[in-house]
Order: C-alpha cells, then structure tokens, then sequence
C-alpha cells in the first residue's frame, strides 16, 4: 500500500460512488490504473465494502445518544451482541465497541424520541450481566462527512 492508494481510499471513504474516471482525474493515474488498484484493495480487504450515509432526521430518528454499559463477568461479547439485536423502529443500536477503563462496552445508537431512549435503556437493562449505564446525548456532529462540505457540521 503507497500513497496513491491512501489517497484513492480517502476518495472513496468520502465518497464511496466516485467514479474511477473521477478518482483517475483527482490522483493523476489512468482509469485501468484506479480501477486496477481498487480491485486490488477490496481483494486483499482493505476496502470492505461501501455504504450510504444516512440521514437519520428523515427517517424519524433524529436523536443520536451514546450509551456506556458496565457488565459484570467475562462475557462482554456476548453482551454486545445481544445489545446489537435491541434495535426496533424508533431506536436503532448502530454499533457496539469494547473499551477499555470503567465501562466494557459503548453503544452508538439513533432514536426517535426522549421516549424511545428510555424504552430502550429499559431493554438495555434486562440483558443478563448488564450492570449499569450511562448515557450522553449528542447535539451535533462535527465531522465531515464530504457531504456538507470541509468544516460544515452535520445535523445528528
């Protein structure tokens, strides 16, 4: 991996439909080029796969909340998983880390309402080994999701 292929990769993780004739035009390479170099990324896994950006407020979920769990035992992964599958309608649970420190896991989810949060930290709370949480709201997101433009903070 050299730098052209940082660079290709920092195209598409901005945005994942770019053309290779885009790609080629922005890192001075022929399409065969690009196109030989993204094959060969997403063959040896760095590249894993493409996704869309979701708008969360237009799918009724306008609420972004992170949410700690301290667990007791060893049994984190399996916790996370279950934690994973607590997604309905008006509260999706995106993704699940370990951590180190305090807390075992941290939850990234999206939610519908003050309402839907508290339904789901009920559910949260009856996972077997599930001790405790702690939950922090977010306001906004600060990245730039190459949508918005450099700078630009996105709505959560």
């Amino acid at each position: 991996m050299d730098a052209l292929d940082r660079e290709i990769i920092s195209f598409l993780r901005l945005n994942g439909r770019m053309s290779h004739e885009q790609i080629s035009q922005q890192v001075n390479l022929s399409r065969p080029a690009v196109h030989e170099r993204i094959k060969r990324l997403e063959e040896q896994g760095i590249i894993r796969g493409y996704q869309a950006l979701v708008d969360w407020s237009a799918l009724g979920l306008p609420l972004t909340a992170f949410i700690w769990v301290r667990t007791t035992g060893a049994s984190c992964h399996e916790i996370g998983h279950a934690l994973l599958r607590l997604s309905d309608t008006d509260a999706i649970v995106q993704e699940c880390y370990r951590v180190t420190g305090e807390w075992c896991l941290l939850l990234q989810t999206q939610l519908a309402s003050p309402l839907a949060l508290e339904a789901l930290l009920d559910r949260i709370r009856t996972v077997p080994n599930v001790q405790e949480t702690m939950t922090i709201l977010a306001l906004s997101a600060l990245h730039d999701t190459g949508l918005n433009g450099p700078g630009k903070a996105s709505r959560s």
